[in-house]
């Protein structure tokens, strides 16, 4: 039985596969994360540069944070903290930042984008959320000094 005959393209069907098993690798890995349990050989993406969960040490080459981050979490479909996704783009290949510079970037693409959102302090994709709205920090401030500037024009 050759794969000519069959009509299947078994090397596209292998990846399809090979991708929705690091997936769920990886959502696994969040999972053992949170409960406490990594560390040791309970899971295989423990080390740098570790095999599970479709991280690899090149993943996020030549890629912008907030890039791979949206990146980080698709592959997860789960929220992540600031910390976590911190470690997992160091695993990915980015070199390591600093907890401030990695949130106000992704602060800021939450803010300009949208594409990513902060809820309770950790990161998610919008598109998980769509009845999520954000603070309407730049609304809120027009409207109090719209209201000033009336109470003082009725004065």
């Amino acid at each position: 039985m050759s794969t000519e005959t069959s009509g299947v393209d078994w090397a596209a069907a292998l990846a399809e596969i090979e991708a929705e098993i690091a997936q769920l690798q990886a959502t696994a890995d969040v999972i053992r994360r949170r409960l406490g349990t990594t560390g040791g050989t309970t899971t295989p993406s423990a080390g740098p540069g570790g095999g599970g969960g479709g991280l690899r040490p090149n993943s996020f080459l030549k890629m912008s944070i907030p890039d791979a981050t949206t990146k980080l979490l698709e592959m997860t479909q789960a929220k992540l903290s600031t910390q976590e996704v911190m470690d997992a783009l160091v695993k990915g290949g980015l070199p390591p930042s600093k907890y401030n510079t990695v949130y106000s970037i992704l602060s800021r693409r939450e803010k300009n984008v949208g594409d990513i959102i902060n809820m309770k302090g950790d990161w998610a994709l919008a598109e998980w959320y769509p009845n999520h709205r954000p603070k309407a920090k730049g609304a809120a401030k027009e409207t109090e000094s719209a209201g000033t500037t009336e109470k003082k024009a009725t004065a």
